[in-house]
């Protein structure tokens, strides 16, 4: 890691309650859909909360299939994986983590909507990587890429792989003033989403590797 700033993966969070599971919207003030006017973005999955019978079949999943996938979550966690199971925290916006569940929130023209489609795992190539830095050099907090050389697939990697030589990629900068604040949100497998506040008063939802990268990043954006 570069001496001169820290580095995070990180990407849109997913919702973790029955009826937004692994499910993400896009809204802005008035929470329209708004993913039809961000620019550049490739179509994705149109977001739908998740009637009485769809939560019912999460559930069941969950009942059903913990205990048949205990060894594989075992096998994950030495590896790293995001397969491996984590507790969540408690709930604190209903409308936004069980009704729905935004992770980016902007009016046109707000600088959450600059956020690169990349950062969405339902959109990228499953081997691109984002990540979050803050730069000391210059103060600006970036979006970066690169294409890992991990086996695996997009469900359960083999552990982390090397950058692919030539693949890294400034996706998004913005000065460090533009950022309003950052806290951790409970509602998330162990505790690892991130809330991000511009000062125009668009927000995005992040998530990172665990707890402790959720921490250090509100750590880093909420440094004077």
């Amino acid at each position: 890691m570069d001496a001169q700033h820290e580095r995070f993966r990180i990407e849109f969070a997913g919702g973790t309650a029955a009826s937004v599971a692994n499910r993400r919207s896009f809204r802005d003030h008035e929470r329209n859909d708004i993913e039809a006017e961000l620019p550049g973005w490739p179509p994705g999955r149109p977001f739908a909360v998740r009637g009485f019978f769809g939560r019912l079949g999460r559930h069941t999943r969950t009942v059903v299939g913990g205990p048949l996938m205990l060894p594989l979550h075992i096998i994950a966690a030495l590896f790293n994986s995001p397969s491996s199971p984590d507790r969540r925290g408690r709930l604190e916006e209903r409308e936004n983590e069980v009704d729905d569940f935004p992770v980016m929130w902007a009016a046109r023209g707000e600088t959450a909507r600059t956020l690169p489609w990349q950062l969405d795992p339902s959109r990228r190539p499953w081997r691109t990587v984002t990540e979050l830095e803050l730069a000391d050099s210059d103060g600006c907090v970036r979006i970066t890429s690169y294409e890992d050389t991990a086996r695996g697939n997009r469900f359960f990697g083999w552990g982390g792989g090397g950058r692919v030589p030539g693949s890294e990629a400034v996706l998004w900068e913005v000065p460090r003033h533009d950022v309003a604040g950052a806290e951790v949100k409970p509602f998330s497998m162990n505790e690892s989403d991130v809330k991000i506040r511009f000062r125009d008063g668009s927000w995005a939802r992040l998530t990172t590797t665990g707890s402790s990268a959720a921490r250090k990043v509100v750590g880093l954006l909420d440094r004077s």
